[in-house]
């Protein structure tokens, strides 16, 4: 069995990640761009792998007309909300039967386990919560539940391992479950780096195993599945300065490195494993180091975060994942 062989035999479940984004899908109103997401989605089902939509709504990548009346102000709540229902429900019910599980709504918490709201600045503001107020989240799932009853429907989130964050986070879906409002799922967003942060204030400095342990195990508790949905681990530790003459390159990503990455990697899984009752999925957020987001910034920072390297090779990583 090939390498890739193996590792899809073991993590079949893919994701499609910007072409199913509201800019991507329905740039201009009532106008659905399709053909991207199609091409991702039927390669996936004609290789037998699960797809997870990501995602419906979210605070970033949104057409410009989506929050406009169309006259210079702000769109009305009535307005949004039918705009919102509109969108959820015309792409859920064209990826009906292939696309199993749904990222419904993302990012909507805060470090501090508050809402994200519209007092935020650019970039980090939600227009939803700003027009709609936090009875959007609720929605959205009911929206998608009546798209596709037979879909899961997932809450998507990153930094789970910060303490205040992931009770926020379980308030949160605790109500809506409360409310009887169809949410199946959490999805943990695993953008890890090689080790913690020490420098307090940085959201890394929880990035520990026992703080992720503690967010599946509260999660859990509201008999939610949990998924890990966008795992790939840095080189980079947060709180460091790093400028072109301490970038990372294929000649100084050491062996010493690589088996770092690797431990790294292994101590995740080993918690994965040890709540394989509870955690349904585990999505890379990519497949080789020749591309990944993470290489993408303007400064030409390259990484080298995933399972296999630039020539699609499998890295110590692959071992210490597949070595159970």
């Amino acid at each position: 069995m090939t390498h890739a062989a193996l590792l899809k035999a073991h993590f079949n479940s893919v994701t499609a990640e910007n072409e199913m984004k509201f800019e991507s899908l329905q740039r201009t109103e009532n106008n659905f761009t399709y053909d991207a997401a199609d091409r991702i989605v039927n390669f996936a089902v004609e290789n037998n792998m699960k797809i997870r939509g990501h995602a419906l709504v979210w605070h970033s990548q949104n057409p410009s007309w989506l929050f406009s009346n169309g006259a210079g102000g702000t769109v009305s709540r009535d307005v949004l909300q039918s705009r919102m229902r509109n969108h959820i429900s015309n792409v859920v019910r064209h990826f009906r039967g292939k696309v199993y599980a749904w990222d419904v709504v993302n990012e909507a918490i805060m470090e501090d386990g508050s809402y994200r709201s519209g007092s935020l600045a650019d970039g980090q503001r939600s227009r939803w919560h700003e027009i709609l107020g936090e009875g959007y989240i609720a929605q959205a799932f009911r929206y998608a539940h009546e798209a596709d009853p037979d879909a899961k429907l997932f809450y998507n989130d990153f930094y789970n391992y910060i303490p205040a964050k992931q009770q926020g986070i379980y308030n949160m879906l605790k109500g809506l479950l409360d409310q009887g409002v169809p949410v199946h799922g959490v999805g943990l967003q695993a953008h890890f780096n090689i080790e913690p942060s020490t420098v307090s204030t940085n959201q890394a400095y929880y990035q520990h195993v026992a703080n992720l342990e503690e967010a599946i195990k509260l999660y859990s508790s509201l008999g939610l599945e949990v998924q890990v949905t966008e795992l790939d681990v840095s080189l980079y530790i947060p709180g460091v300065t790093y400028n072109a003459s301490t970038f990372y390159t294929a000649a100084t990503f050491t062996d010493e490195l690589k088996a770092k990455q690797a431990a790294r990697y292994r101590e995740f899984f080993e918690l994965f494993r040890r709540y394989r009752s509870a955690i349904t999925g585990v999505t890379f957020w990519g497949i080789a180091d020749d591309n990944t987001w993470l290489s993408e910034f303007s400064s030409g920072r390259k990484d080298f975060p995933l399972l296999f390297d630039d020539d699609h090779n499998p890295k110590p990583a692959f071992d210490a994942v597949m070595d159970f």
